[in-house]
């Protein structure tokens, strides 16, 4: 059975829970973190697919085709068509090419993708159809292509969709959080046995990430994968790792998730359905306020929300208020019991929100949400 070279992508920030939930999945597997993501051997096509099946914080998987040397598009050209595209492609596939270039002789990235094309075309004895990435279908296969001091690093795509797609938020909220940074998010600073309380739920991606992390379900569970369309992929090894998946339980600890829009406890309510996790969460349509006049649902938890930040869909002025008000509510509902056990976590880019919730919070992470670079912060309610 041949190993496999894999690279584990991670986005910013996330590169040291990424490796942590890494190890987790495949204890025995030599890891090597890099710059943006994690590198490492696959002693089975059965780990390929327990990574796809299980990452929760990770955004791709991908194996790495070969390293040739390309200071020429003749090279270049020769070289790709020497590689078994044929483990990885059918004839006449379609393709996207995602190719780079630095520091190297060649720096045309079309000029390369079309010879990798062409090497493709000799080796197969069909072209395959070259796709835009705005373009391409769930048939797609992608090849990502990175010169470097003319050494071209070719690797394909295991994953498909990028794997924070789980397929359960069809309805969304303003300022979605991606389901791969709310998993990260949880991973970081929920423990076991922690109730949890989203105040500010949106499309509920925080509660219904916790529930499935919560209930032992793995997040891939429901989807498909690049790398079922493989020739060379054993035969029924995805169904294999996905038996081996365990059965979901029902969380030890609950879920709250509230929101004072209807329209988003509806959309968390539809999601958490197609997640297959609603029965497991408690939702209603309510200001962050009433926190006040609520019975602690557990000794311990955690109060997890991504309020608005002041970039996109609230008046930067107003922001001060909210976190405060958000503060005198835990307070009022928490801090008064020395018995109960709860932290508070929040995004915001700005440390001066977070120090006016009347805190002492602590930066956990930096990780950027649609582009825009945020920080976790997170201490106790006291």
């Amino acid at each position: 059975m041949r190993e496999r070279d894999l690279f584990v992508v991670a986005a910013p920030g996330l590169l040291q829970v990424v490796a942590e939930e890494t190890v987790a999945i495949l204890p025995a597997a030599d890891l090597r973190p890099t710059q943006g993501g994690i590198e490492l051997k696959a002693a089975q096509d059965l780990d390929l697919c327990r990574l796809n099946l299980r990452l929760r914080a990770g955004s791709r998987v991908l194996c790495r085709i070969a390293e040739i040397r390309a200071a020429s598009f003749a090279e270049l050209h020769r070289r790709a068509a020497r590689l078994p595209w044929e483990d990885y492609l059918r004839a006449g596939a379609p393709v996207v090419i995602r190719a780079s270039a630095k520091r190297s002789r060649l720096y045309h990235t079309g000029g390369i993708a079309e010879r990798i094309v062409k090497g493709i075309h000799e080796r197969l004895g069909a072209e395959p159809q070259l796709v835009a990435e705005s373009e391409a279908g769930p048939d797609a296969q992608r090849i990502i292509a990175r010169l470097l001091r003319d050494r071209l690093t070719l690797s394909i795509d295991t994953s498909g969709e990028l794997l924070h797609r789980r397929g359960y938020r069809q309805a969304t909220a303003k300022a979605p959080l991606r389901e791969n940074l709310a998993a990260a998010i949880l991973l970081s600073c929920l423990r076991e046995g922690d109730a949890l309380i989203d105040p500010m739920c949106g499309a509920g991606t925080l509660a219904i990430e916790a529930a499935l992390l919560q209930s032992g379900t793995a997040p891939g569970h429901a989807r498909s994968f690049a790398l079922e369309r493989w020739p060379s992929l054993t035969p029924g090894i995805l169904e294999r790792a996905r038996a081996e998946l365990p059965t979901p339980q029902q969380p030890s600890a609950p879920i709250f998730a509230s929101d004072r829009d209807d329209g988003a406890i509806t959309a968390t309510q539809s999601n958490a359905a197609r997640a297959g996790v609603k029965t497991w969460l408690n939702t209603q349509v309510a200001d962050f306020a009433s926190l006040a006049d609520i019975e602690a649902p557990a000794a311990r938890g955690l109060v997890v929300t991504n309020p608005p930040y002041g970039v996109r869909i609230s008046a930067r002025r107003h922001l001060p208020e909210l976190y405060a008000r958000l503060g005198a509510s835990l307070r009022q509902r928490f801090a008064h019991k020395p018995s109960l056990s709860w932290r508070l976590a929040l995004l915001t880019p700005d440390p001066s929100l977070a120090a006016a919730t009347g805190f002492d919070l602590e930066r956990r992470l930096s990780l950027k949400n649609g582009g825009i670079p945020i920080d976790l912060w997170l201490g106790p309610i006291h």
